[in-house]
Parts: structure tokens; C-alpha cells; sequence
């Protein structure tokens, strides 16, 4: 993976097909896994990132468009249960606590390898903790 992010609805639609795959799913963090890209990265059964890769852990952008009332639906809907479907996500795959997570979501939370290994969100880093050979 190397992505600077993308869309919600498409991210968690992968991330199904992901977890519900009988075939463990290895993920790799070539550069960067950033917004939806951590969400997808964490789907990995195991997760692998090279050493100067980088992540990012945030609350995403939001648009809305339409007449205010479609506004005003679209903001509660991102606000209340996008916000808690995906906090939740991210405390079921990682050791990132509830509030761990409320305490950084809102700030652009970048890492490198050695803080995501700490919190879980990765198993591997290649050339410290494995080869490359051992996931190709």
C-alpha cells in the first residue's frame, strides 16, 4: 500500500472483502498508508512496513453538498456514527485504546514504524523484524 487516502465508503468496502477473505491477507506499507489507507493497512491479517514508511491516523475530510437540510444529515451522519464505527474499527485491530484514539483523531497523527509497532498497528518492520524475501 501506498496511498494518501480516498474514499470511506470505497476504503471499508475493500476492507470487508479483506476480512472476510479465507486467505490471510498480508498488508505492506511501501512509503505511505495515510486517512484510509491506515484503515485499510490495518486490515491485514499480518502487517509489514519498510523502515521509512509512514502512517496517518485522523478524522478524514468530510464534504457535503445539496440543500442545507441534506447538509445538516450528511455532518450528523459523518459526525456521530462515522466517527464512532470507525474509532471502534481501529481499537478492535490495533492496541490504540478508546482514549488514545479520542485524545489524537482530530490532530494529523503521523508515525513512523517504531510508534505504529508500539500501538499495534503494524507486526512487522522489513529489514528490522523480517526480510523482504520473507513476504514476496
Amino acid at each position: 500500500i501506498n496511498t494518501p487516502g480516498g474514499s470511506v465508503g470505497d476504503g471499508f468496502g475493500l476492507i470487508d472483502a479483506m476480512l472476510a477473505s479465507k486467505t490471510p491477507v498480508y498488508t505492506v506499507n511501501l512509503a505511505q498508508c495515510y486517512s484510509m489507507g491506515f484503515l485499510i493497512f490495518i486490515a491485514g491479517d499480518k502487517r509489514y512496513s519498510m523502515k521509512n514508511s509512514t502512517f496517518l491516523c485522523h478524522e478524514g475530510d468530510g464534504f457535503s453538498y445539496g440543500s442545507i437540510c441534506k447538509m445538516k444529515d450528511r455532518l450528523e451522519f459523518e459526525t456521530i456514527q462515522m466517527e464512532k464505527h470507525i474509532m471502534e474499527y481501529i481499537v478492535s485491530r490495533t492496541s490504540i485504546t478508546e482514549d488514545l484514539y479520542k485524545e489524537n483523531y482530530k490532530k494529523e497523527w503521523y508515525m513512523y514504524p517504531d510508534e505504529a509497532k508500539k500501538y499495534g498497528i503494524l507486526t512487522h518492520i522489513v529489514g528490522v523484524d523480517c526480510d523482504i524475501d520473507d513476504i514476496i
